[in-house]
């Protein structure tokens, strides 16, 4: 069914849509259908962070290190920056919505703001 779509069909279903609903509301459709695209993505990816988050606990056993998100060093828990790479080990906090990410994370979660 979609093999003998020509560029003239697909022109003429453009026009067709352009009558149909005016050329003023389709920027309007576009932009709630991405709005509603980021919105899903969103909200997934949200789901399967919790779902893939490890339980944090705020009494770690004694002798036991976390890794470094960055550069992998094994260190201990509760420290704030990592003894080999020096970065923090806090989680970023994005400067353009304020929404906390998952440490390790390079852009927002929620807005895609490099962090």
């Amino acid at each position: 069914m979609l093999e003998d779509l020509s560029p003239a069909k697909i022109l003429i279903v453009v026009l067709l849509f352009v009558v149909f609903f005016g050329a003023k509301k389709i920027p309007e459709m576009a932009q709630s259908f991405g709005k509603g695209i980021r919105e899903f993505k969103k909200a997934t990816r949200e789901k399967t962070e919790e779902d893939d988050a490890p339980a944090v606990s705020g009494s770690a056993p004694a002798g036991e290190t976390i890794a470094c998100f960055y550069c992998g060093a094994r260190v201990a828990p509760g420290t704030k920056f990592c003894n080999s790479c020096g970065k923090s080990l806090d989680p970023p906090v994005c400067g353009r919505c304020n929404t906390v990410n998952a440490p390790g994370n390079k852009f927002c979660r929620s807005c895609g703001e490099k962090l």
